[in-house]
């Protein structure tokens, strides 16, 4: 014992001894702190009782030390806790079972993927059960997840929605009225083919999407039949999240936002339909304006109580609802002196008319010098748009402008001062319409107008045809260009294809197109404008150039205006026509009152007096066009009534509302030949090299034509500044057996002549071709 008490004590002094030297190197006291160790002598008894105060005290550790321990400690925490449960068997822990025995099922099993995404019923947590007949509080405010989105959205996979242009159309439905107003439209859209029509359903009613569409009259077998008459092949999405009917506004609209992102990335919509705002929920229409303006999805409103009106919507395609917004239309309206009763009923009737849902079309009105009364008094109290004075913040889009009296017009005169009063602000979405005084217009007459448009100028499908349509026009007329023809208006069995015949066997006529200029009631597209603008500014200049231009035949009637001869130049050499219309029902879009006829004021019979005489001398010789010795009588069109604003506009056309083709229409040169589309570019290309010689001065070389520009029509003329640039190869037109076989079957006189001439066509000589050409053109002209 006294040996251990020996040793311990041996090793209590050696454990001093070392702290007191680790005392003295690095632990000093603070009563010393600062000085060198050196001061410190071994054996003294301060030291020894310095040295038991430090090891009877803790030491105390740095702030760092401590953080350190801390963080492994939450490491030490983090890994056990993320330990897998492997569950236990036998005593062990196995995988697949949890600690209190409840299966784990990776997130790649499908059962368990169905358990994850069972949608919960009843309220969320902590909301208590509202009582039958009460609707629940807008109060929930929780994540959003969409349950029942994902299955319609993966199964809609074969509508190409990857792709950023496709045909996908989004029709979205929020109240249970609204559902029911555009469902009609929707299944209409559906059966017509042309695109891939999605509804999605973004309201609050917790009702299944199976039940709503029962309710509708939409079956399942509806939905499945993609063929029969009566069916409803439209995919619909069910985009309400969790807890709808318990959300709050916000969480609402931030709903309607997420499904529209989802709906983005799988489908790629062109256009959003939905219906009025005014009857939509306002959740609902915040939602989808905002995202659509985030995403550059134009959104089409359909106006209350006006969805019947607006079914010919669903007979465009994806490519025309996409630019729904974009066309323009101003109005220019001519009025000659003497026209006031007719302006004024013309201007009642553009007032009275249908824009629901449009976007109004400017007016700018050319007046006379001298005005009377009554006209002066109505442009007054004029208002446009109608309801210009409820706002006042609203721009006036009526612009007047009122001649200054001179002298009597020149033809030239007269259709330079009628194309300077408008130019498009865009060639492609900038149109006009023209009107004549004499018109009477349909309430349904904007309608037709931005039907053709969306129709003939944005689809996908007839994008390529449509380069050589130059507008369309309002009136059927029964006589030809010089007013004394009666013009043959083509039947539905002149169409180049059978469908509508088998299909609609009862037609009275079909939609043609036509050669031909109208001044009565025409829409012109706005490139096409540019174009005439650009022609008649060189062909003016080459008039003044030459001296002593022969003046050429007047192919329209003084009864019209003289810029239309101008016009019927550039559509004869450019190939072009304007599309007219067939009514179904004997009722026209625009009326043509034959007593509020004016000549137009260059054709106007003119004495002048003495003093006039002195001022002014028209240059007769100087007329581009010949004219008569006498005045030709008044015309003496059929007036018909305009379709009533009662009737929807697809019930007033033929064919349900369908517009054709542009290959499918028959195809009418100026002087009403009927002939095939393959040799409408022929007979042109003919016009235009004789054009350039006899009118526009050009003396093409051996082996080239004239390179043609885009809205120009500059290549018609020459004024000795062209250059090699302004010249290419000319390597014929191939394929001319198949146009004049084509050609003879049309019209027999014609393809004679042009066979008689092609001789070795086929070899795709230029020379050949080009005199054939020339012959069928000849032979038209004769005819």
């Amino acid at each position: 014992m006294h040996a251990g008490s020996r040793s311990n004590r041996g090793w209590l002094e050696e454990s001093v001894s070392r702290a007191s030297m680790l005392t003295r190197t690095i632990l000093p006291g603070d009563e010393e702190l600062g000085k060198k160790d050196d001061d410190h002598k071994p054996g003294e008894k301060p030291a020894l009782i310095a040295t038991w105060t430090h090891l009877r005290t803790p030491l105390r550790w740095r702030r760092r030390r401590i953080l350190l321990v801390v963080v492994g400690l939450y490491l030490v925490y983090v890994f056990f806790h993320n330990i897998p449960d492997l569950g236990e068997y036998n005593g062990r822990r196995v995988a697949g079972v949890g600690r209190f025995g409840r299966p784990i099922v990776p997130m790649t099993d499908e059962e368990h993927n169905a358990a994850y995404n069972e949608e919960p019923t009843g309220p969320p947590k902590g909301f208590a059960k509202v009582r039958d007949g009460e609707a629940p509080p807008h109060t929930y405010g929780g994540q959003i997840r969409f349950y029942r989105l994902a299955s319609s959205l993966h199964a809609a996979s074969n509508t190409g929605g990857y792709r950023m242009v496709n045909r996908n159309v989004l029709f979205g439905l929020s109240s249970l009225k609204s559902a029911s107003t555009l469902l009609p439209m929707i299944c209409e859209m559906a059966r017509w083919k042309r695109n891939y029509v999605h509804a999605a359903f973004f309201g609050r009613e917790d009702i299944p999407m199976a039940e709503i569409l029962e309710l509708n009259g939409i079956t399942k077998e509806a939905q499945d039949d993609k063929e029969g008459k009566g069916g409803c092949p439209v995919v619909f999405h069910d985009a309400r999240p969790d807890y709808m009917e318990w959300s709050t506004e916000q969480r609402a609209e931030s709903s309607v936002s997420a499904a529209m992102t989802h709906i983005q990335s799988f489908l790629h919509p062109q256009v959003a339909i939905m219906d009025d705002s005014l009857s939509e929920d306002a959740f609902f229409v915040r939602g989808l304006r905002s995202k659509c303006k985030t995403l550059d999805m134009p959104i089409i409103e359909i106006p209350k109580d006006h969805w019947e009106n607006f079914l010919w919507l669903s007979r465009l395609d994806a490519g025309s609802l996409r630019n729904w917004h974009k066309p323009t239309v101003d109005i220019l309206i001519q009025a000659p002196s003497g026209s006031s009763g007719g302006l004024i009923r013309l201007l009642k009737s553009i007032k009275e008319a249908d824009y629901a849902g449009l976007k109004l079309p400017r007016l700018t009105i050319e007046l006379p010098p001298e005005l009377d009364g009554a006209a002066k008094q109505y442009l007054e109290n004029f208002r446009w748009p109608p309801d210009v004075d409820s706002n006042p913040l609203a721009l006036s889009q009526v612009t007047l402008r009122r001649r200054i009296a001179g002298h009597r017009a020149t033809q030239e005169e007269s259709a330079i001062r009628f194309l300077e009063l408008f130019f498009p602000t865009s060639t492609t979405h900038s149109h006009v319409l023209l009107l004549s005084p004499q018109a009477e217009l349909s309430p349904q007459y904007f309608h037709y107008l931005k039907y053709v448009i969306l129709e003939h100028k944005y689809s996908a499908y007839g994008e390529a045809d449509a380069q050589l349509i130059m507008g369309a026009s309002l009136e059927l007329p029964s006589l030809q260009l010089d007013a004394k023809s009666q013009l043959i208006v083509p039947k539905t069995t002149d169409m180049h294809t059978p469908r509508y015949v088998k299909m609609f066997p009862e037609a009275p006529g079909a939609p043609f197109l036509w050669q031909a200029p109208n001044s009565h009631a025409a829409l012109l597209f706005g490139d096409k404008w540019a174009e005439l603008h650009s022609f008649l500014s060189s062909r003016v200049k080459k008039q003044h150039e030459a001296s002593k231009a022969a003046a050429r035949a007047k192919l329209v009637s003084e009864t019209l205006p003289s810029w239309m001869e101008y016009v019927l130049e550039l559509m004869r050499a450019r190939g072009y026509s304007l599309y007219y219309p067939a009514s179904s029902s004997g009722d026209s879009l625009v009326a043509v009152h034959n007593e509020l006829y004016h000549p137009p004021e260059e054709f106007t019979p003119h004495t002048p007096t003495e003093a006039e005489k002195d001022a002014y001398t028209p240059d007769a010789l100087n007329e581009p066009f010949l004219t008569a010795d006498t005045p030709p009588p008044a015309p003496n069109n059929p007036e018909s009534t305009i379709v009533p604003r009662s009737r929807p506009l697809h019930l007033a056309m033929p064919f349900e509302g369908d517009l054709p083709e542009i290959s499918h229409l028959p195809y009418l040169l100026y002087n009403g030949k009927m002939i095939p589309h393959e040799n409408v570019t022929l007979v042109a290309s003919a016009f235009a090299d004789k054009f350039r010689e006899s009118v526009g001065g050009c003396t093409v070389p051996k082996g080239k034509r004239r390179v043609i520009q885009d809205g120009s029509a500059r290549d018609l003329f020459c004024f000795g500044d062209e250059d090699e640039e302004d010249w290419e190869d000319d390597f014929g037109f191939t394929g001319a057996d198949d146009a004049v076989e084509r050609a003879e079957e049309a019209a027999p006189s014609i393809g004679r002549i042009a066979a008689s001439t092609a001789g070795t066509a086929s070899s795709s000589s230029g020379a050949t071709i080009k005199a054939s050409a020339t012959a069928v053109a000849r032979q038209v002209d004769q005819d």
